[in-house]
């Protein structure tokens, strides 16, 4: 029985079939982890083993109170590390030896460490999902504490709480996910001369998009059949929608709005209900639609620096991936910061776009944060191609 490799089942097996002092020979060569594997069996026959056996009476506790607390926090550590595919014990795990050790190895001050390890390293992994992305806008409870992460001393229950919450709130977000790539498809398929996939350095206008839209919603099918697995997918390596405008469709929206009367100079003119030119009043809607996209500007776009001071303050800040996958777009008098008093002109040089990342994670000033997936994307997105389609209407 001391082969690690030995199944569980199998131990449970042959320690329920015999004597307890033979089976007190099987426990004494198990390390801690196969006895916390045991614990997780609920076999009654199992646990009055485990309970009289002197070492693990000492480590797991001899009255039924605090036994019971072991097999909680044995199974509750056995069911979130199975959830996310990784190991009982890593080998990189600073309490590896504590776990990974035979129950005789362990002096006697090393068995309180037992469950406080493996709580650490259950608030650790949940530290991983709970920092990804706001889960409370999902449903989940605050959880956090001032710098972000999990609150500490929580307990076994209180962690599964947590855990379980999580998972709801992750439950709700790929439900959003999946509802993203569908509407986002539905969007490129209906327009490939305005929009293009954001993470496509291509400018070129794609006379074939199928492939695309295809992957697009296959993904989408495939997150709801099994979303652990498409975590990494290509298509949320970063935190925001998979379309965004053509260069050219922007700097000709732009002309278009000044040609038609909609906006003055890179002011949008204020009357709800203005005359364009040689043509009849703009419904509201369109103006409203305008007021969306203008205003939704400086949340997507920032111009590069240009003083030694601003190049030095950007540094930090990729416009492209390790692939060369540039995040660009066109000049617009709307795309400064908030507050910025400059004039841009629309002609010039390239503006990036107000929002990157990897798939660690994504930077976005606070001031100007919109949180991923959030619903005001697709109205802006939403907005620009029904201006767009109104006033390329116009010019016949």
């Amino acid at each position: 029985m001391s082969n690690p490799n030995t199944s569980t089942s199998s131990i449970v097996r042959n320690i329920a079939a015999i004597p307890t002092e033979l089976a007190h020979q099987i426990i004494d060569d198990l390390r801690v982890c196969d006895i916390l594997k045991l614990l997780c069996y609920d076999n009654d026959r199992v646990d009055a083993c485990i309970m009289s056996h002197p070492i693990c009476r000492n480590m797991f506790g001899a009255d039924p109170e605090t036994f019971a607390k072991c097999k909680f926090a044995a199974r509750l550590y056995k069911d979130i590390f199975t959830a996310v595919g990784k190991a009982f014990v890593p080998k990189d795990w600073f309490a590896a030896d504590n776990l990974g050790a035979n129950i005789h190895c362990l002096m006697s001050y090393q068995y309180g460490y037992i469950l406080s390890n493996m709580k650490e390293r259950i608030r650790d992994e949940l530290n991983i999902h709970w920092c990804k992305t706001d889960l409370t806008r999902f449903g989940a409870p605050n959880y956090s504490n001032q710098s972000g992460y999990l609150k500490k001393d929580y307990s076994f229950e209180q962690l599964k709480e947590c855990w379980h919450d999580i998972q709801k709130a992750k439950a709700n977000l790929f439900q959003l996910r999946a509802s993203e790539l569908r509407w986002t498809a539905d969007m490129l398929e209906a327009n490939p001369d305005i929009l293009k996939r954001t993470l496509d350095p291509g400018q070129e206008f794609r006379p074939n998009t199928v492939h695309i839209v295809s992957r697009l919603r296959y993904t989408a099918d495939a997150i709801m059949r099994t979303p652990a697995v498409f975590i990494g997918s290509e298509h949320f390596s970063y935190d925001f929608l998979n379309i965004t405008p053509f260069d050219s469709a922007l700097h000709q929206l732009l002309h278009m709005m000044q040609k038609h009367g909609i906006t003055e100079g890179d002011q949008l003119v204020a009357s709800k209900e203005i005359a364009s030119t040689g043509a009849a009043s703009h419904p509201s809607s369109i103006i409203n639609s305008v007021r969306i996209v203008i205003d939704g500007m400086p949340k997507f776009y920032i111009s590069p620096p240009e003083t030694a001071a601003q190049k030095a303050e950007f540094a930090w800040r990729n416009a492209a991936n390790k692939d060369g996958d540039l995040l660009r777009t066109a000049n617009t008098p709307w795309s400064e910061p908030c507050g910025a008093s400059e004039r841009v002109s629309l002609e010039g040089p390239c503006f990036t776009m107000f929002k990157y990342g990897n798939n660690i994670g994504y930077l976005r000033p606070k001031a100007l944060y919109w949180d991923p997936h959030h619903e005001m994307e697709k109205e802006w997105l939403t907005s620009f191609v029904e201006v767009y389609r109104y006033l390329k209407n116009l010019d016949g």
